[in-house]
């Protein structure tokens, strides 16, 4: 299996800046490696909990993590609740 190429990490991701391009490029990583940290990206799972990932695949979170764009929108808790500011009922 070789290392992914700079075309290869661009369709994975998208539109990416050069240098995280380049530094993912820079791993050695193989195709299967980007795509599993991708998922990893992906997951609502603690990213910190990744101290037990291979260097290589740590440095690919990393990396991916700053380059994936987040979703659209604002993040709310999982257990947001409106608060009721002068009778009305507004989310904070």
């Amino acid at each position: 299996m070789g290392q992914v190429t700079e075309a290869e990490v661009a369709a994975a991701i998208g539109r990416v800046d050069e240098m995280i391009l380049r530094e993912v490029v820079r791993t050695q990583a193989s195709s299967g490696e980007v795509r599993q940290a991708l998922a990893l990206v992906g997951t609502p799972a603690d990213l910190s909990a990744g101290e037990t990932l291979p260097p290589r695949m740590q440095r690919l979170v990393d990396l991916l993590s700053v380059a994936v764009p987040e979703p659209v929108g604002p993040r709310r808790p999982q257990n947001h609740r409106p608060a009721q500011v002068g009778g009305q009922r507004r989310a904070i």
